[in-house]
Parts: structure tokens; sequence; C-alpha cells
């Protein structure tokens, strides 16, 4: 059990929206009248947990991450899910010429960045690497530069 911590000074609509986010994110909806015995964050935390155990009681984490995942593909790629396999490559699903645009709808249906475009790191650090020793080169030539005026 979560401590009762009171929300108070928060605007209505802001929690709107973050009961929106958890119904999306969570694939479940509250009824109209369901949270009206909510008054805390820890009973709001409390109710959504106990509402996912009963909604996914026996389904791991990585299985609830594929199933969120490939409906959201589907949705967005507007493509059949049962074509979506863990085999499936994403290069064949997130075409090159329109892979950017297509990760950034897939993170606004899911709600979180997939940091799935950024470079390898081996290649990030040849580049802080390349940087670095162009800046004490720069220096140093310039040190050297300020002698020979002297």
């Amino acid at each position: 059990m979560m401590a009762d911590d009171q929300l108070e000074n928060v605007d209505p609509d802001d929690i709107s929206d973050l009961l929106v986010k958890v119904e999306k994110s969570f694939d479940m909806e509250f009824g109209s009248t369901e949270l009206m015995h909510i008054f805390t964050f820890g009973e709001l935390c409390d109710h959504i947990a106990n509402k996912i155990q009963l909604a996914h009681s026996n389904d791991c984490t990585s299985q609830q991450a594929f199933y969120k995942l490939r409906d959201a593909m589907a949705s967005i790629l507007q493509i059949d899910y049962k074509t979506i396999t863990t085999s499936s490559a994403l290069f064949g699903l997130l075409p090159k010429q329109s892979r950017r645009s297509l990760v950034k709808k897939l993170e606004v249906h899911l709600g979180f960045k997939l940091h799935i475009l950024r470079p390898p790191y081996w290649a990030s650090v040849t580049l802080a690497i390349l940087l670095v020793t162009s800046c004490a080169a720069l220096f140093f030539n310039w040190q050297i530069g300020l002698l020979e005026v002297y």
C-alpha cells in the first residue's frame, strides 16, 4: 500500500490528462463513477494496480510490452497485427524513407520515447573523442601562435 499523499493545488485538467494517459497506457477504462471514492495519490495507485492485476494476472511484463507495442505498430502502420511477430525485422516494418516520422507517431501513441533512432554507442564515443581532440589541438595551436607573436 502506498503512502496517502493528498493532492493539493492540482489543476483538474492535469488530472484528466493523466487519467487519459493511464487508460491508454494500461489499455483500460475507468467508469464514470469508478474514481469518485479516490482522494489521494496512494489510493489512485492502489486502484490502478488492483485493476491491472485483475485484467492481466497471468501475463508477464515482456508479454505485455510485446502486445502493447505490436498493437501500436499495427495501428500506426495500418497493417494486420498478426503479421508482426517477435522475429519481424524492424527495418522491414519501418522503411528508411519514413522511419523518423513513424517512430514519432509510435512514441505519441505509446506515450513515451523509444530511443531506437540513436546512433550506436561506438559512433557517439568516437565523435566525442574527435571533438575533444580537435578542441585540444586548436587550443595548443592557438598557444603556439601566441608564442610566435611575442
